[in-house]
């Protein structure tokens, strides 16, 4: 062959090398958009504890970066129900607290709707503070309004500063904060946040009355969309069964090297002993979590893999 045809047929070898490279590289710069890619929460309804002005509306704000569009409800389960009914896309509801520990009453929501997957936790800073009218003084104040765990981040602060004042547990820490406003008597007070001081026009007597100051809460952030397996930084999943078996489920969990983050009880009310644990893991994959449900004594239920913010 001449030495001029060996050159040419280089060349086009070459050129159809870069070709096909060509060719593949708008599907690999796909596939690393599809990786990377977050979510778009533009056109999400969200559904949180009302009224305005409460943490787990700023939960949202972190969560979802002003996208979206927060609406809020009376109550933690009239927010899960328009999540459930599709009314709206996400939910956002406090789960625990560092003072005030799990909070039951939400905690049960998630296990009684069995649709409910968790897609992301929250965790805040809390900064307890009590609010008032602009005229009040503490030797004013009669009664004090706030959510319970509220009320128990607030309780060395009301036993020694308002140990006589009446404590009327409410559905939110700014509903108490609302109530205030709405009341117009300087003898009421509420513990909520200080951004409530500025939504309800009252001033903030106190600052910072929690008793620890690394109060946090942890709020999951729900849906009823397809579940998500892919590994994440955290997973959880709920085990129903006695009391007597959990040994076993946490060797199980050590065993497969998994870091338990949380766990949380509520009664199955069926017989002593029998519990609904939600439990919460770190360094778990989707498989580590069908190894640990093999223990026996339990029945599971996934909740999904999500990141925190």
């Amino acid at each position: 062959m001449k030495k001029t045809h060996v050159l040419l047929l280089i060349f086009c070898m070459f050129l159809l090398i870069i070709g096909c490279s060509k060719e593949n590289i708008p599907e690999q710069q796909n596939q690393n958009q599809t990786q990377t890619e977050q979510p778009s929460y533009d056109n999400s309804k969200i559904s949180y504890l009302g009224p305005e002005g409460t943490y787990t509306q700023e939960a949202c704000e972190k969560y979802f970066g002003g996208s979206g569009e927060c609406i809020p409800y009376k109550t933690v389960d009239d927010a899960v129900t328009a999540l459930v009914k599709k009314e709206t896309d996400y939910a956002v509801i406090p789960q625990e607290n560092t003072i005030g520990g799990a909070v039951n009453d939400y905690i049960n929501t998630v296990i009684g709707e069995q649709a409910l997957n968790v897609v992301g936790e929250v965790e805040l800073p809390i900064n307890q503070n009590l609010l008032t009218l602009p005229e009040t003084e503490l030797s004013d104040i009669k009664t004090v309004y706030s959510h319970k765990q509220g009320i128990a981040q607030g309780k060395d602060f009301l036993s020694e500063n308002l140990p006589d004042a009446e404590i009327i547990e409410v559905s939110s820490t700014a509903e108490g904060a609302k109530t205030v406003a709405e009341k117009k008597d300087k003898s009421c007070a509420a513990i909520a946040s200080a951004g409530c001081a500025d939504v309800y026009g009252l001033k903030i007597l106190s600052s910072n009355i929690q008793n620890n100051d690394l109060n946090k809460t942890r709020f999951y952030v729900l849906s009823v969309s397809e579940i998500s397996k892919d590994k994440k930084e955290r997973l959880a999943f709920i085990a129903k069964g006695n009391a007597n078996s959990l040994p076993k489920l946490m060797s199980k969990i050590e065993s497969e090297g998994v870091s338990l983050v949380a766990i949380h009880d509520s009664p199955q009310k069926t017989e002593l002993g029998s519990y609904n644990y939600i439990i919460e893991c770190a360094d778990c994959s989707y498989e580590s979590y069908e190894q640990i449900a093999t223990t026996e004594g339990f029945e599971y239920r996934f909740l999904g893999c999500f990141d925190r913010y």
